[in-house]
C-alpha cells in the first residue's frame, strides 16, 4: 500500500523542506542551462513552488511549469512575481500533458516520477512532448544518508511501516531510467550541479516532522505521525547525548540528463 501525498496540504511549509541557499540554487539553474542552452522552451512537470523554475528562467530559459496542486501553482505565480521572473503556470496532470508533440526542448522533473501513480505514463508524456534530440532533465536533492537528517529520517520510514504494516513510501527508483532506455531515451551519468553544507541539531530535524515539513509526513495522520515520531525521538535519545548540538550536514543537487532519439 503506497502512501498518497495531498500537495494542497503542505504548500506552506514545502519551501522549508526543499529550499536551496541561494547560492546553490543560482548553480543549479546555471547547470540546468548549460545543458538546455540560453533561450530554450523548458517543460517543467510538478513545478511546485518554483524553487527550480526560477533559477533556470533566470538563467535564460522560457519555463512553462505544470503541477495538479492549486496550492502550488499560487505559491510559484506569487514567487515569480516577487522575483519578477516570467513563468508560465498551468494546472495540469504529468500523466497527460495538454501539450503538442515536440513542443518543448527539455522536460524537468524533481522530485516528483516517484509521487505519479502511473510515472511509466508519465515518462511517456514527457518523451513526447520533447523535440528530437532534446533533453528528459531529472534533479534530486542528496543529503548525508550518515547525518543527523539521514538517519532519522530512515527512522521515521522504519517507525511509520511499524505503525502500518504493508505500507510503503511512494517510489520509482532505479526503474525510471530503465524505462526511459526502452523509451529511446539514452541517459548519461549523474551531474552535481551545487554543493553545500547546512548546520541542524537533532532536535530541529525532529520538530520538522512534526511541523509536516519532511516528505514522509505529509500523508500519515495525525495519529499515526505522532506515534512515529515518539518513537524517533526514543531513539534519537539514545543515539546523541545532546539533541539540541548542531550538526553539519552534506547536501548535493545531482542532474540525470538524458537525450530523445
Amino acid at each position: 500500500m503506497a502512501l498518497e501525498i495531498t500537495f494542497d496540504k503542505i504548500a506552506d511549509v514545502y519551501d522549508a523542506q526543499r529550499a536551496h541557499p541561494p547560492a546553490a540554487a543560482t548553480a543549479i539553474g546555471q547547470a540546468i542551462v548549460a545543458q538546455t542552452g540560453i533561450g530554450a522552451k523548458v517543460l517543467e512537470i510538478g513545478i511546485g513552488s518554483g524553487r527550480i523554475a526560477l533559477p533556470v528562467a533566470a538563467a535564460g530559459t522560457r519555463v512553462i511549469g505544470i503541477d495538479v496542486s492549486t496550492g502550488m501553482l499560487t505559491t510559484a505565480r506569487e514567487r515569480a512575481q516577487q522575483a519578477d521572473v516570467p513563468l508560465w503556470l498551468i494546472r495540469a496532470d504529468a500523466q497527460a500533458l495538454p501539450f503538442a508533440t515536440a513542443a518543448f526542448d527539455a522536460v524537468l522533473a524533481v522530485h516528483v516520477l516517484h509521487l505519479l501513480s502511473d510515472w511509466r505514463t508519465a515518462l511517456a508524456e514527457m518523451v513526447r512532448v520533447v523535440k528530437t534530440g532534446g533533453l528528459i532533465i531529472q534533479g534530486v536533492d542528496w543529503r548525508d544518508p550518515t547525518s543527523c537528517v539521514g538517519l532519522l529520517r530512515s527512522q521515521l520510514r522504519q517507525a511509520v511501516m511499524d505503525l502500518l504494516p504493508g505500507s510503503r513510501p511512494p517510489g520509482a527508483g532505479a526503474a525510471v531510467n530503465q524505462h526511459l532506455a526502452k523509451l529511446g531515451v539514452s541517459v548519461g551519468d549523474p551531474i552535481e550541479a551545487a554543493r553545500w553544507q547546512r548546520s541542524i541539531s537533532p532536535a530541529e530535524v525532529l520538530a520538522g516532522m512534526a511541523a509536516r515539513i519532511d516528505t514522509e509526513t505529509w500523508a500519515l495522520s495525525d495519529e499515526i505521525l505522532q506515534a512515529a515520531i515518539e518513537r524517533v525521538q526514543v531513539w534519537a535519545e539514545h543515539r546523541w547525548a545532546d539533541l539540541n548540538e548542531p550538526q553539519v550536514v552534506e547536501h548535493r543537487f545531482l542532474l540525470t540528463v538524458g537525450r530523445v532519439a
